[in-house]
């Protein structure tokens, strides 16, 4: 199959294909469902119209940001194809950040806009005012509900593949990088999917495909709609006509996630790893039969290790299920797919290559032929995300031309194995990565060392049966040293995903001679203690 990438052409803007898809899917469908709460297609398309025509009365123009903190609800994902729709570029928050950390991705982001949910007030009450729109999406205010009430038009406006958005991920200095995103690429990333079997390369291709489509799709993303899978699989979803349904509860629940999914009839449930299919299998495993999932066809995971043995055991409760899971990173998705079904497994941590997707020698940038065993930095040719938000140095280090093609090259190391497969190897930096959320080292340890009674610090993660990777810290203390203090210090500072989860006091940090941590050792030093 060719996709647009080949002929390196990525026409696509999501606001041009929501237009597209609304005008040839039957108004009554559902496009989102939350709980008992259902909005159909033809409300979604006039609520996202009437609050794109707001965005732009209230100021914004073409580029500018516009930021979303917010859960799991409809709104977020109106607002951010409201965003599309307007020319303007989504951002995403994390709804688990502080104070200090939210008003760092609106300050780096330069975002003129925030929308945030009436439960997160108090944490940017301190920062509204240097916004050009601040709107509390529910909590009794008035100011959303006018804004999607208005107009319900299409915006006559042209719109460019070089729209987009903004995906704040962990930077290697310890504060979040924003990674830019041009509508054409990510489009063309998810026509990538092993899933999509038609050639669409125009509007008309998108088009006729998704009046023909006699399936369409009801997408359940089970993790947060922040997390760029959470929101990329709702897109992918809606512009091919399909359904959004959220899960109604802000905690993960796997009983209601199959609940929902047998009530909506879902057909395809997104997950991150292990940190939620191990408690889904335990559910399935509990009640045999209790659930009617003959309409799920599809549960694709990302951003997170899933072994073999809790993919096994889902298809054993689900004989029908297909398993997806998708090798990549926020810079560049789709490196590689791993397909679990009743007649196939793959070994955790292995991938099949796709096709864009190479291995780079680190010494000497050297690109491994498509045949070559060995091991290397995961890379891969276009598409791509454009660059880092402010940040010329990642960008050049990240995307890198080689012999004149331009090349993504995350960090990951993999080696390729000698019947074709990528097994991968880790991360070439120290990133943490907790239950689908990245932590990094740097961050946490800073904040440690402002805390009474710490000398100095250093931060590792080890493996973790629930989480993939748990946050450790060794620390030297002075003084007087209180456990119990120093980790209310660190709520006023770090998430709550980026807090220790063991506080281990050492004599001496395990350094090199030039200064620098050495955290193999102490990695090793601080399993060695909480065995």
């Amino acid at each position: 199959m060719t996709h647009p990438s080949a002929a390196n052409s990525y026409p696509w803007n999501f606001g041009d294909l929501l237009d597209a898809t609304a005008r040839v899917v039957p108004g009554d469908r559902p496009a989102l469902i939350h709980g008992d709460r259902s909005i159909d297609w033809a409300t979604f398309d006039a609520r996202t119209n009437s609050l794109a025509r707001a965005m732009i009365a209230g100021g914004l123009v073409t580029g500018d940001r516009v930021a979303v903190l917010a859960r799991n609800i409809p709104e977020y994902v109106e607002i951010a194809a409201a965003a599309f729709k307007a020319r303007l570029t989504y951002v995403n928050v994390n709804y688990r950040y502080t104070t200090d950390e939210v008003g760092y991705i609106l300050q780096d982001s330069g975002a003129r806009a925030l929308f945030y949910q009436s439960a997160f007030a108090q944490t940017v009450a301190p920062l509204l005012s240097d916004l050009a729109l601040a709107v509390a999406i529910d909590g009794g205010s008035a100011d959303y509900p006018a804004m999607v009430a208005g107009a319900p038009e299409p915006l006559a406006i042209r719109r460019s593949p070089d729209d987009g958005y903004l995906l704040y991920t962990g930077g290697t200095t310890g504060r979040p990088r924003g990674v830019l995103w041009r509508s054409g690429e990510a489009r063309a990333i998810q026509l990538e999917s092993p899933t999509n079997t038609r050639l669409i390369a125009t509007i008309e291709d998108h088009i006729h495909a998704v009046r023909d489509n006699p399936a369409l799709g009801r997408v359940l993303p089970a993790c947060p709609l922040m997390h760029g899978a959470g929101l990329n699989s709702s897109v992918a979803e809606l512009v091919g006509g399909g359904t959004v349904v959220l899960l109604p509860s802000a905690q993960f629940d796997p009983e209601e996630l199959w609940n929902e999914a047998a009530r909506h009839r879902v057909t395809r449930v997104l997950i991150v790893g292990d940190v939620f299919a191990r408690p889904m299998v335990r559910a399935l495993s509990a009640e045999p039969g209790r659930w009617d999932l003959s309409s799920l066809r599809l549960i694709s995971s990302a951003g997170l290790m899933w072994s073999e043995e809790i993919k096994i055991a889902l298809v054993q409760s689900l004989p029908s299920i297909t398993l997806i899971d998708i090798l990549g990173a926020s810079e560049a998705s789709g490196l590689g797919y791993a397909i679990t079904t009743a007649a196939r497994s793959t070994p955790t941590g292995y991938f099949d290559s796709a096709a864009t997707t190479v291995l780079i020698d680190p010494q000497s940038d050297r690109v491994l032929g498509p045949e070559e065993i060995g091991e290397g930095l995961l890379a891969r040719r276009p598409p791509f995300a454009q660059q880092y938000h402010g940040d010329p140095v990642k960008t050049a280090e990240t995307f890198r031309m080689i012999d004149g093609v331009r090349y993504a090259v995350p960090g990951d190391f993999a080696a390729r194995e000698a019947d074709g497969r990528l097994r991968l190897i880790g991360r070439g930096n120290m990133c943490i990565n907790t239950g689908g959320e990245k932590v990094y080292p740097e961050e946490v340890e800073e904040a440690l060392k402002l805390q009474a009674g710490i000398d100095d610090a250093m931060v590792v993660g080890l493996p973790d049966a629930q989480w993939g990777s748990a946050v450790v810290a060794l620390v030297t203390r002075r003084g007087d040293y209180d456990e119990a203090s120093v980790r209310d210090g660190l709520k006023l500072r770090l998430a709550r995903y980026k807090m220790p989860k063991h506080l281990l006091v050492v004599d001496e940090l395990p350094r090199h001679a030039s200064g620098k941590g050495d955290y193999r050792r102490a990695a090793e030093r601080a399993a060695t203690m909480v065995a």
